[in-house]
């Protein structure tokens, strides 16, 4: 049963064109619209029917019928509609639909299709001397506009960080910019953090597995609107940016640095930005300590780490997490921008369908639909908001690679985050303690077994290839692996069954590629 309110009085019911709903015993999804933009009461007008199977493939029916009353008063309609022709786009269209008088009333479609007859009901109420209907829109429900304009840009907030006191700083961002840049944050001079995060490619390498020093196990995100998130890497083993951002200086196969060389580095070129940002003087202090030490360096390294006093380590680690604060606050401006999504969400609701129509093709817009029919293909599940990612963590049975090496996700990852000196509950964060408890921290470790983060879907076209371990190549290969059910992985999975015909994947792949930013006219 689907409801529809038509009222002179709404100011809501212009987007509420259409019916749509799937028939008693699922056979088939029938779609009702007005074929005009207005709808007298008391007089006649036309509507449209369209027909698909469950799969979303249209037909020609066996037999059409339309039937319309009013359930509390006991009538039907005045004069009987008619399915008179078969439309160039495949729907039809129904003659000599009339609503009498105002009040609830009850249209009900009965198809004999390919697969046996099956029939679909659907209440309106029906108010106000003449009933308006924006016919612009009609490809479009109410609720299906609501949704879309949740997931534009327009409801992003701006991002801010209470662990990190440089966040929102210009001055922090412009230095933490020279700094994502230099590649002598790396012990080798050839690497740097745009290394594995390219602007040209959304910031992402285009690799299936990113290589620093060496190739590491996993695929680069995207860096675009990462500030959003709330933990980070693929199982979430950091839980701020800056934490994030200073972690790949130390980690094998990614920058192989040490925290003393990165501050020594730091004091050597850029002590003057520094010393303005935070207010503290890295020299001479700095050309004291040893080179190459910290806790994760070689032995030689680890023993010099060790050998230095207390109030040294401490002092290199305030400036290494100060260096993450910079870094971070530069990432924080790596915001996306409007795509061609946005604009047509935008475009809907200013000028119409019409107007919209114009910045995505039919395929797009048939893939949109798909992607926003939560009884059809439950993307809005995970991939919701503006960044369309609830930012949590599911197991889809990608833990184990083609290769057979495993990948536990998130539970090694809890572990990592709790572990972490510089996490939210750490001295070094700028976060008071009672705002970041350990229960932040507190999962089940058995259930995480091979859940891995929802990446975001905006730029997803230009960040193949795609999952943590960059498995697949193309946007339509990961949209069929969702239709294969496969079988448990590293512990249960969480994917429904999907049916999506060869056009439909297509169709949702195309809309997926036109969340790509749009540049700036």
């Amino acid at each position: 049963m689907v409801c529809l309110l038509l009222s002179l009085a709404s100011v809501t019911f212009a987007a509420e064109y259409t019916l749509t709903g799937l028939t008693e015993s699922g056979l088939y999804r029938v779609s009702l619209m007005p074929a005009e933009g207005e709808v007298p009461l008391a007089e006649m007008h036309n509507w449209i029917i369209r027909l698909e199977t469950a799969e979303g493939d249209a037909f020609t029916p066996i037999g059409l019928a339309l039937r319309g009353g009013m359930p509390a008063h006991g009538h039907g309609m005045t004069v009987e509609p008619r399915v008179t022709r078969r439309l160039d786009d495949g729907s039809f269209l129904i003659e000599g639909m009339k609503f009498h008088m105002g009040g609830e009333w009850q249209l009900m479609v009965g198809v004999g299709g390919p697969m046996g007859p099956d029939q679909v009901s659907f209440d309106l109420e029906v108010a106000g001397s003449v009933v308006t209907v924006d016919a612009s829109l009609r490809n479009w429900s109410a609720a299906e506009v609501a949704v879309m304009q949740s997931l534009t840009l327009s409801r992003l907030p701006a991002p801010k960080d209470p662990s990190n006191r440089y966040s929102g700083d210009a001055a922090a961002a412009e230095l933490g910019s020279k700094l994502f840049f230099d590649k002598d944050m790396s012990a080798t001079g050839t690497v740097s953090c745009a290394t594995c995060h390219d602007p040209k490619l959304a910031f992402t390498d285009g690799r299936a597995k990113s290589f620093g020093t060496a190739e590491v196990s996993r695929n680069s995100p995207t860096l675009i609107g990462v500030a959003h998130n709330s933990w980070f890497y693929w199982d979430g083993r950091r839980d701020s940016l800056w934490a994030q951002a200073i972690t790949p200086l130390e980690s094998a196969g990614e920058m192989d640095n040490n925290r003393v060389d990165i501050v020594r580095m730091v004091a050597r070129k850029y002590a003057d930005d520094y010393t303005a940002i935070t207010g503290n003087a890295l020299s001479p202090a700095a050309d004291k300590w040893p080179a190459n030490a910290g806790p994760f360096a070689d032995e030689e390294g680890k023993t010099a780490w060790d050998r230095m006093p207390a109030n040294d380590r401490t002092a290199v680690n305030t400036a290494f997490a100060n260096v993450g604060k910079i870094l971070a606050a530069y990432m924080e401006t790596l915001q996306p921008t409007d795509s061609r999504f946005d604009h047509f969400v935008a475009a809907l609701a200013d000028d119409g369908y019409p107007a919209a129509k114009e910045l995505l093709s039919d395929d797009e817009q048939a893939g949109l639909k798909l992607f926003l029919d939560g009884g059809r293909t439950q993307c809005l599940r995970c991939h919701n908001g503006p960044l369309f990612t609830n930012y949590g963590f599911h197991n889809i049975a990608t833990g184990i690679a083609e290769d057979g090496v495993p990948d536990f996700g998130r539970t090694v990852g809890l572990q990592a985050a709790l572990l972490d000196e510089f996490n939210c509950r750490g001295s070094y964060s700028d976060l008071p303690q009672d705002n970041c408890s350990e229960i932040r921290f507190v999962g089940d470790a058995h259930a995480s077994y091979g859940e891995f983060k929802v990446p975001t879907l905006r730029n997803i076209a230009l960040t193949a290839p795609y999952m943590h371990d960059g498995r697949f190549v193309t946007l339509e290969s990961v949209v069929e692996f969702y239709t294969q059910t496969p079988d448990a992985n590293i512990g249960p999975h969480e994917l429904p069954e999907l049916e999506l015909s060869d056009q439909e994947i297509k169709q949702l792949a195309s809309f997926l590629a036109s969340l790509s930013d749009t540049p700036e006219p």
